[in-house]
């Protein structure tokens, strides 16, 4: 989802005690924060007033962004244009001292420990394929650790979550999740359709994730969740990640923290704490002017425009405390946060990558 984390959306003050404020940085300090699909570092490069983008996820409590390769023009790039992605980002590794490439589950502990935001490669669409199968093993040679299936749209693996017909997994899609499988590539059912969800998850002998979604029990919203997916993904072990997108999480309003925070609830109630984790979906570096997405897809937007894509309490990275603060505020133990913010999707990717 092409998106820009709002400055104009106001921050609610804050009306909890002192001490649960400090608990939760405390926890923060602590925890491994993974956002299960955080945009882009490079192309488009998020501007920053002082230091460098790296260092400000850092200081504000960010360990480990999975990241999107080619969000510009769109998120169905061709071979060429992931190729060029990828060098970007894997110039980036080289220059930069406050970034490490993930690769294996011991970089995350590593960039943890060293101050280094660890970026996890993916891309949000098997488009680049084409019906060459042997790209995804060469990819996975030069870092890429994640795949999206398929946008909003149909291609050669199957039907995107917009698609009418709502069809599975092709034969072609079957063999790419074995590929994934072999190689230890995480497959991800974010903007994938529900049968095909549901195929993918079936066939594959590994943990599938949602990376970036909302529960369509409250929201009904394509992009949102059935019950019926979160039920399988956490069946097969996967996990689904809780995004701030404001059309996923209510559309007769402006949704606040609390708003998003609902969707946790309902989502750990139906399918326990060890398969829910935290994402943003922000694009730091989007502009208005390359956001195409309610042009595209208004079914997914639903009326918001850029500058109303955030929560009321959380819409900028230096407020991830209050996420953790309203977390607390309802119950959870600090066990439960450190599982939602990085720990149950650590846990899916020791089990998939190899």
């Amino acid at each position: 989802m092409l998106f820009r984390t709002p400055t104009g959306v106001p921050a609610v003050p804050d009306p909890s005690a002192p001490g649960r404020l400090a608990a939760a940085r405390e926890i923060l300090a602590t925890a491994t924060v993974v956002d299960t699909l955080g945009g882009a570092v490079v192309h488009p490069t998020p501007h920053v007033a002082e230091g460098t983008y790296e260092e400000m996820m850092v200081g504000h409590g960010w360990n480990v962004l999975h990241a999107c390769l080619v969000s510009e023009p769109s998120y169905s790039p061709t071979f060429e244009q992931l190729l060029t992605a990828v060098y970007e980002n894997l110039l980036n590794f080289a220059m930069s001292p406050k970034v490490r490439h993930v690769e294996r589950v011991g970089d995350i502990a590593e960039a943890k420990r060293s101050g280094q935001l660890g970026v996890i490669l993916g891309v949000q669409n098997s488009s680049w394929i084409g019906t060459e199968r042997e790209r995804l093993r060469l990819l996975h040679k030069l870092g890429l650790r994640s795949l999206q299936l398929t946008y909003m749209e149909r291609n050669h693996v199957g039907d995107g979550c917009l698609e009418p017909e709502n069809r599975g997994l092709t034969n072609f899609g079957m063999q790419v999740v074995r590929e994934c499988n072999r190689l230890g590539v995480l497959i991800d059912c974010s903007h994938v359709g529900v049968r095909t969800t549901l195929d993918a998850v079936r066939l594959s002998a590994k943990p599938v994730v949602v990376s970036h979604t909302a529960v369509r029990a409250i929201t009904e919203n394509p992009r949102c969740v059935t019950d019926e997916q979160m039920k399988a993904v956490a069946d097969k072990g996967g996990t689904i990640g809780i995004t701030t997108f404001s059309p996923f999480i209510r559309t007769d309003r402006q949704p606040t923290l609390d708003d998003y925070l609902d969707h946790y609830d309902y989502a750990i109630d139906l399918i326990g704490e060890d398969h829910v984790t935290f994402a943003t979906d922000w694009f730091d570096g989007k502009t208005r002017v390359n956001w195409a997405t309610p042009w595209y897809y208004p079914e997914v937007t639903q009326g918001k425009q850029y500058g109303g894509l955030g929560l009321i309490g959380f819409a900028q990275r230096s407020e991830l405390v209050r996420v953790v603060e309203g977390m607390l505020k309802r119950g959870y133990g600090a066990e439960r946060i450190g599982k939602l913010l990085g720990g149950n999707f650590i846990r899916v990717l020791k089990e998939v990558w190899q």
